[in-house]
């Protein structure tokens, strides 16, 4: 370890080399999707590099602090990616296909229904901020209007279909 805390480049590789195959089992048993794991192993034994001076090692291994980094790693990755995943509003097909129940393909018809009775304006923002996933100052630049203007209109647009929903039960 206080060759790592020196900066030692061999240190690194060597420790990389001697746990890496378990920190990347686990990151791959943790992760979301598969093709995480290698980004999950990189920034665990990134974190390490960086907080190398501040480790403080329950044992003589090294391995259950990369393990446990890599845990909570995993975890704010899978977090920020379940945030951003959303389901198409296509058609009530592409739920049927996923076999989502009856509830879910009605309340997602109603939901289609009430985004396309919005003003055009409002129908854009909501379609690109909260479906597509663009920034608000982006969408409202877009449309020609302010940032704050854009946020104010989801605000209202949010509390409209909070407000119908409650009607729709």
């Amino acid at each position: 370890m206080t060759s790592l805390n020196r900066g030692d480049k061999a240190a690194f590789s060597e420790l990389m080399t001697r746990h890496g195959p378990a920190v990347y089992r686990f990151a791959w048993a943790l992760a979301d999707e598969a093709h995480q794991a290698d980004d999950l192993l990189q920034e665990t034994f990134l974190v390490m590099w960086k907080r190398r001076h501040k480790i403080v090692l329950a044992s003589e291994s090294l391995l259950p602090w990369l393990l446990t980094t890599c845990r909570f790693t995993a975890y704010n990755s899978n977090r920020k990616s379940r945030a951003r995943r959303t389901l198409p509003l296509d058609t009530a097909e592409t739920a049927t296909s996923t076999g989502a129940p009856a509830s879910a393909i009605d309340e997602l018809n109603w939901v289609r229904e009430e985004i396309g009775a919005l003003g055009p304006i409002d129908r854009q923002l909501i379609e690109r901020c909260l479906l597509e996933g663009e920034s608000y100052a982006a969408a409202a630049a877009a449309l020609g209007i302010s940032p704050a203007a854009a946020r104010k209109r989801i605000q209202r647009t949010r509390i409209h279909l909070g407000a119908a929903r409650i009607e729709n039960q």
